[in-house]
Order: C-alpha cells, then sequence, then structure tokens
C-alpha cells in the first residue's frame, strides 16, 4: 500500500517567486477609446450640422460650378464695352451737278492729290444754256448804255426848253416896262396896255411849267434807268450761277486720298444729283461704334474712350452720336485725341471702353451674370456652407464691377455667376 508524502514533505518555492507590476496596455487603450469617442462625437456634431444645413436648403450645389467674389469698397469707373470698324473721317461722296455724259480721269484706288481733275461731264443742255444767258445779258447792258444816252438826250432838250422859256420871260418883262412908260405917256391905249400883261403872265407860266417838267421827265428817266439797271444785275446772277455750273462739270478732288468707289463707267449717262464716286482721306480715321440703347441717355459728345488695338490702348473720345435708335442700337463716332495707330485698314473691326462716369469710394462688386439673371436685385449670400437669398439694390455698372447700394456690407461673399437655376430658392447648400 502506497502511502501519500504529507503536506510538509512539500518544498517551499516562496523563495523562487518574484513580484510583477501591472500592465499599461488596459490604460492606454483606456485614452484611445476616450479620444475616438470624443472625435466621433465631433464628426457626429459637424456630420448633424451639414446634415441640417442640407435639409434646410432648397438645392444642393458644388462650389466648382459657380464663381464667387467678394464685396469691396473703392472707386468705381462705370463704362461700357463697345465694338466698332475703322472708317474714314473724311469721306466725301461726288455728285453730278448736271445731266450729261461723263468722261472719268481715274480709276478706283488710285492716289489722288487735293485740285486734281476727276471726272468731265459733258452737258450741251447746260452749255446753250449758259451762252443763251450771256447774250441776253450783253443785250441788257447794251440797252442799258442806250438808255443812259436816251436820257442825258432828254434831259438836254429839257433845259433847252426851260432856258428859252426864261428868255422869252426876260422879254417879256422888258416889253411890259416900256408898256407901263407908253401908257404913263398915252402913247399906247389901255388894251395893248392889258394884252401885254397877259402876254407877261402866259409866258410866267410857261417857264414854271418847262422847270417842273423838267424835274419830273428827271425822276422818270432815274426810275426807268434803276429798273433798268436792277435787271441787269439779276442776269448778271443768273450768268455767274450758269458759269458756277458749267465750271462744276470738271469734278476735281476736294481732298488728298485715295478713290475709294465708282458708281459709274466711262461714258455713262449721269442724271443730276445722283452719285459718281467716293474719295477716302487716308490722314484721318475715326471708329464707327454701334452703342446699346441702354445707355444712349448717359452718352454725351466728348466722352473719354480708351481703344484697343494689338493689346495697346489709344486715348480718344466720343465725337458724334446719332438721334436715330436702330436695332436696339445706337451709332457713334469716336475720333483718336493723341496719336493714331499706324496700320489701319478700312473696316478693320476694333474694340473701345466709353468712360462715362467715375464715382469715388463706394461699395461694389465684380461683375457677373448675377445681375441679369437676378434682374439686379437678388443676390446668394455666403454662409460657411450655405448661400442665402438676399434683396440688393444695384447701382452705377460698368463691365468689370457693379455698385452696390444696399443689402450687403464689405467683405461679405456672394455668388457672382449665373443665378438662373436656383433663383426661386430661399438657400442653397454648397458641396465641395
Amino acid at each position: 500500500m502506497t502511502v501519500s508524502p504529507s503536506i510538509s514533505a512539500i518544498k517551499d518555492t516562496s523563495a523562487q517567486d518574484r513580484l510583477l507590476k501591472p500592465k499599461r496596455t488596459a490604460s492606454v487603450k483606456a485614452w484611445v477609446f476616450a479620444l475616438v469617442g470624443m472625435i466621433s462625437v465631433t464628426l457626429l456634431v459637424l456630420l448633424f450640422d451639414k446634415v441640417t444645413q442640407l435639409f434646410n436648403s432648397d438645392l444642393s450645389i458644388s462650389k466648382r460650378q459657380i464663381q464667387i467674389a467678394k464685396v469691396e469698397k473703392g472707386n468705381l469707373q462705370r463704362d461700357v464695352a463697345v465694338q466698332g470698324r475703322v472708317v474714314a473721317a473724311n469721306s466725301p461722296t461726288l455728285f453730278a451737278p448736271s445731266n450729261g455724259t461723263i468722261s472719268l480721269r481715274v480709276k478706283a484706288g488710285e492716289k489722288v492729290n487735293q485740285g486734281d481733275l476727276l471726272a468731265v461731264i459733258d452737258s450741251p443742255e447746260l452749255k446753250n444754256q449758259y451762252e443763251q444767258q450771256k447774250n441776253q445779258l450783253e443785250e441788257l447792258e447794251l440797252e442799258y448804255e442806250r438808255q443812259k444816252i436816251q436820257i442825258k438826250t432828254a434831259l438836254l432838250d429839257n433845259q433847252q426848253r426851260i432856258e428859252m422859256a426864261k428868255v422869252d420871260l426876260e422879254l417879256a418883262q422888258k416889253n411890259i416896262q416900256r408898256a407901263e412908260l407908253n401908257i404913263e405917256m398915252k402913247v399906247i391905249s389901255q388894251v395893248d396896255y392889258e394884252t401885254q400883261h397877259a402876254e407877261l403872265e402866259k409866258i410866267k407860266l410857261q417857264h414854271k411849267h418847262a422847270i417842273q417838267n423838267a424835274k419830273l421827265q428827271k425822276e422818270n428817266y432815274e426810275f426807268e434807268l434803276k429798273a433798268r439797271q436792277f435787271q441787269m444785275e439779276r442776269q448778271k446772277y443768273v450768268v455767274a450761277d450758269l458759269e458756277r455750273q458749267v465750271n462744276e462739270l470738271e469734278l476735281t478732288s476736294p481732298i488728298t486720298g485715295v478713290i475709294g468707289s465708282l458708281m459709274v463707267d466711262e461714258k455713262d449717262s449721269v442724271s443730276q444729283n445722283s452719285e459718281l464716286l467716293t474719295l477716302v482721306d487716308l490722314t484721318a480715321y475715326e471708329i464707327e461704334v454701334s452703342i446699346p440703347e441702354t445707355y444712349a441717355d448717359d452718352l454725351g459728345v466728348g466722352l473719354a474712350t480708351e481703344v484697343t488695338l494689338e493689346g495697346k490702348s489709344y486715348v480718344g473720345e466720343l465725337a458724334a452720336i446719332s438721334p436715330e435708335v436702330t436695332n436696339g442700337q445706337v451709332s457713334g463716332r469716336v475720333k483718336f485725341v493723341d496719336s493714331v495707330p499706324q496700320g489701319l485698314r478700312q473696316n478693320q473691326r476694333i474694340s473701345s471702353r466709353i468712360l462715362i462716369e467715375s464715382r469715388n469710394d463706394v461699395l461694389k462688386v465684380r461683375r457677373g451674370s448675377f445681375v441679369e439673371t437676378g434682374g439686379g436685385s437678388i443676390a446668394f449670400v455666403l454662409e460657411g456652407d450655405v448661400a442665402v437669398k438676399r434683396p440688393i439694390q444695384l447701382g452705377a455698372r460698368s463691365i468689370n464691377e457693379v455698385e452696390v447700394i444696399s443689402g450687403l456690407d464689405v467683405g461679405e461673399e456672394i455668388i457672382v455667376s449665373s443665378i438662373e437655376q436656383f433663383n426661386q430658392s430661399q438657400q442653397i447648400y454648397l458641396s465641395n
């Protein structure tokens, strides 16, 4: 029978035991779990905020699909961009001064100097009319000179009558003096004395009437001569006008330039006032621009204009504005102020910017499609990841900027691209 050893017989191993420190693994795990929990809560809060914003928004759109600009304060240059074409500042058109047959002396594109002969019109009718009126003037001049001689003759006859009447009067006065002596001496009868006295009175009347008649005839002759002179002067004007028309049958160049175009061919029959040819002055160019009708009331002659050609800017000014509106556009002319660009060509397309007004220290924002699509009365203002619709009021507008009168503050950001697809929404969510 086997006997088990007693407990006392088992050796003590306590001397071999060693104290073990508790591991830190459990503590680290606790901290990690706590941190993860906090992050998770934060993410959940943020996610909840995002989800809340998303659900409160009427629409979600990517930020890559829109353009954003910040509201600033500064100077605003109100202007309008226009397109135009180069035209000659001086491009006269010559018209036919009379009916006739034309003979050309130049060709299209040919250079000419001022005063050069361009064309001649043969008008036999006008030339015959000129010769007839010229002959009529010569006849009037001869008649005028003949009438002057006749008047001198008539005045001389009247003067002779006056002098003869004066002689008769002096003789009658002497006779009456003798008759008075004779009547005192009773040499002649009372009847003879009275007869001589009556003869004296008769001669006095003849002398008086001769003077009056000469005066009236002189006035009449002067009136007739003046009327004849007026008739002659009027005929001189007729002849001078016809002479001018005959001289104008030779058409000369009013400028130095080139022949632009010919409207007629050699030996064509032309009617009065019909177009014959155009000339182009190559020393002076202007820009013919088309301006939107909406800016017509703001425009005025003399407004500064910036002309851009091949990357360079040139100073100009608005020289003329048409009073008519055609297809929603107003035509205007821009002339160069300082230097004219070299190498300009007729009908060359050029961009210009008309400076209408300058405003200092105003609230402004970059101009975009939101102005047109929002009617200039609403804007979507960024508030974090959402854009909230807000009523605004816009003022002056330029090509690149627009004035903000009310509704926005400095530093706020708004959507400046088109808002047509969400302008009925009150709030939109902006996703990344």
